[in-house]
């Protein structure tokens, strides 16, 4: 076979299978999925969304925007101080019930009182002072083996001392 003929031959092998029913399936699967996604980003600017990133001071703006609404569809409706009052409080109460439906409750945010600090300051003493008092006993257990007779004895009520103890905090921090 010559160059040219197989030039020829290969140039209609290529054009048969480009029109083989597969490759018009291809064909049309591709457009469906190109309209597809066309329509998506059209659904999505109608919608307002966008790809790129929106920053605290952006979703703050629409939330501000968002507020601005609420109160502009409502501000007729109340012609007294406690009935706006009492509005603004059902409103806030309806946001934060359903932040919490989605996770998203600040109630959980919040920083710890007081009270939660000294608690678990405490709990970080007790875990301590129990770290502490093992590594006595373990270095009173190796002292005990080595020793004879009344320092034995010593020994032992000094460990019932300690366990007692180490059982009051272990009770501690169980709790």
């Amino acid at each position: 076979m010559k160059k040219s003929e197989l030039t020829a031959f290969i140039k209609e092998e290529i054009k048969s299978s480009l029109t083989s029913e597969d490759t018009q399936q291809d064909i049309k699967d591709t457009e469906e999925l190109t309209k597809a996604v066309a329509d998506l980003a059209k659904a999505k600017e109608e919608a307002g969304l966008s790809e790129e990133n929106i920053g605290l001071a952006d979703i703050e703006e629409m939330g501000y925007e968002a507020g601005e609404r609420a109160f502009e569809e409502i501000k007729g409706r109340f012609l007294n101080q406690p009935d706006h009052q009492a509005y603004r409080k059902g409103f806030f109460q309806g946001y934060i019930d359903q932040a919490g439906v989605y996770g998203l409750n600040e109630a959980e945010d919040k920083e710890p009182s007081k009270a939660d600090l000294k608690a678990t300051k405490g709990l970080a003493k007790a875990k301590e002072e129990l770290a502490q008092l093992t590594k006595q006993m373990k270095s009173l257990a190796r002292d005990y083996k080595e020793a004879e007779g009344a320092e034995k004895e010593k020994i032992v009520a000094d460990l019932k001392k300690k366990t007692k103890l180490k059982k009051e905090l272990e009770a501690i921090i169980d709790k």
